[in-house]
């Protein structure tokens, strides 16, 4: 062939390539339907020196309850008990080291992880202060459980409009102690299972208030680059969220001058921040689920600067999507709808865009990184959660919980009373401290008791000059439903409240029975008929968007 040749063939290709993209970006309406307009760029990452600086202490981690189930992505700790929330779209009790007892599940019974949205998919989880669980369901919205009784009931519905648009991917939540809940939408467009379309498109995501009072929803925050984790400061007075798909935390206040107001917490993480908690002293935890370094770059947010690039390779994952659907719609198989499901899941992201590193910073609440700890071992950790004298580790990937005790990676001051009842930030309340009776003798000497003086000092907060003023909130009412054996086919109206009726389910109320494994895959449902005979959420979850996925069957 020779040089000449070669320098032919590749020029060849190279106009190919172009032409196809150029094909890609130019034609209308071709999936996915979502907007590719605006250009963005990242902070650069802080490097790996000073607080930063790579360690191994969460290599001395354990891993727990290996293979008894997979994707423990969020953890709420309440009366001695650790609570999770699973793949397959079950949350559950673990008690003691070994028992395992399911708690409330939203979604419906599918054949496996691959019919996500049918299975449902809770995320982030959190006990209010009076004992009742809070969690968000990506497909099936926002609940409230009593985990004694069993009942549940859905504040926020995926079909509700928030200001003009439903929710495709509920994520995580804070629970303040009034009982309102701050929650994050990360997506407007895509569903969890399309997650790396949304990374590519323009942000929709939101930080939501939600006033349990009036049952109203509120914008808080809107066009985030998918929204994720979310925690209050220890006096309520602002609110943390992760925007993922720009390394960044944002802020925004509750209270004081700048009221209503929101700026850059912490920028330029050396990786994708997901779940944030509070660490019980002022300061706050944040995940990192990807890491990235010299040789691994954020190979997403690189593709910033040039929206026409990624909305040609989205635009050629979701051409393949739609014509491996089309396959299995005359020749219905199962590998087909896995192909469909993997293509924009994030579980596809190969593993060598990344390093192999995991890691969890400690950061106060001026915004600065006070420590961190590093893993080779143990990655992709969505969650990094302090109850008693441990610190767990989750995972939407890992068939195992990975946890380490906080005196090996230094951090033994943050340990809590597992006995306690959790406040919603995660700090045990304390006890009201004992007043002693004096005791006399006779003869009866003079007691003197002088009066304790207490003085209080005001945290003092520094946040970063430059602000950013939020647009004046649109209010939406949210109607709470109901789940019930049957789904819902009334779709709610947001500017009414109806009076939320309940269902209840029997959980296990007492000490389990020791067993029991959960096993890694759903088990079979028999009735189970392709997607589009039965496949969807229930009406009150289903949504119009054109790029919404067919169900199909399961695996992780």
């Amino acid at each position: 062939m020779g040089f000449v040749g070669i320098v032919k063939f590749f020029v060849r290709r190279l106009i190919e390539i172009s032409l196809i993209a150029t094909i890609l970006v130019v034609i209308p309406n071709l999936p996915p339907q979502a907007q590719f307009s605006k250009p963005f760029t990242i902070t650069s990452p802080r490097p790996y020196a000073g607080k930063l600086t790579l360690n191994k202490r969460l290599n001395k981690a354990e891993v727990w309850h290996k293979g008894d189930f997979v994707g423990a992505e969020c953890f709420a700790g309440y009366n001695g008990e650790l609570y999770t929330s699973l793949l397959n779209g079950d949350i559950v009790k673990l008690t003691g080291d070994s028992h395992i007892t399911p708690v409330v599940k939203f979604g419906k019974p599918c054949r496996a992880t691959y019919e996500e949205r049918i299975c449902g998919r809770p995320l982030g989880i959190q006990f209010s202060q009076n004992g009742q669980l809070f969690a968000c369901d990506a497909y099936y919205g926002l609940y409230r459980v009593n985990i004694k009784t069993g009942e549940k009931v859905q504040l926020v519905n995926p079909k509700t409009e928030i200001a003009g648009k439903q929710t495709k991917l509920f994520n995580s939540l804070a629970v303040a102690s009034n009982g309102d809940i701050y929650w994050t939408a990360s997506s407007t467009q895509f569903h969890l299972e399309d997650g790396i379309y949304d990374f590519l498109a323009d942000p929709s995501g939101r930080l939501i208030h939600y006033n349990v009072k009036t049952k109203e929803n509120v914008v808080l925050i809107d066009n985030i680059h998918f929204a994720n984790g979310v925690v209050l400061s220890k006096d309520e007075d602002f609110v943390i969220v992760s925007e993922s798909a720009r390394n960044r935390l944002l802020r925004y206040y509750l209270k004081g001058p700048k009221k209503g107001t929101h700026d850059v917490f912490l920028d330029g993480l050396p990786g994708v921040p997901d779940n944030l908690h509070s660490d019980g002293k002022d300061g706050y935890l944040v995940s990192l689920i990807y890491l990235i370094d010299k040789d691994h770059p954020a190979l997403v947010q690189s593709m910033g600067p040039f929206p026409w690039l990624r909305k040609a390779i989205a635009r050629f994952m979701g051409i393949t999507e739609y014509l491996v659907r089309k396959v299995d719609q005359y020749y219905p198989n199962e590998v087909s709808q896995k192909v469909a499901y993997y293509i924009g899941h994030f579980t596809s992201t190969p593993k060598w865009f990344f390093p192999k590193l995991g890691g969890v910073l400690r950061v106060n609440k001026n915004g600065e990184i006070t420590d961190s700890i590093f893993s080779d071992t143990f990655t992709t950790l969505s969650e990094a959660y302090v109850y008693g004298d441990k610190l767990y580790l989750g995972s939407p990937f890992n068939d195992y919980i990975a946890r380490v005790s906080l005196s090996d990676v230094g951090w033994n001051d943050l340990k809590t009373d597992t006995h306690g009842k959790q406040s919603a930030n995660g700090d045990t309340p304390k006890a009201a401290p004992k007043t002693s009776i004096p005791t006399t003798t006779t003869p009866k000497p003079t007691t003197t008791t002088p009066k304790p003086t207490t003085t209080t000092s005001k945290p003092t907060t520094t946040t970063p000059k430059p602000t950013t003023t939020t647009p004046k909130p649109t209010t939406t009412t949210s109607v709470p439903t109901t789940t019930t054996s049957k789904p819902t086919t009334t779709t709610p109206k947001t500017s009414t409240t109806a009076k939320p009726s309940t269902t209840t389910s029997k959980p296990s109320t007492t000490t389990p029975k020791p067993t029991t494994s959960l096993p890694a895959s759903v088990p079979v449902d028999t009735t189970t008929t392709r997607k589009e005979a039965h496949s969807s959420p229930p009406a009150s979850t289903q949504t119009s968007s054109t790029n919404e996925k067919r169900n199909v069957p399961q695996q992780k």
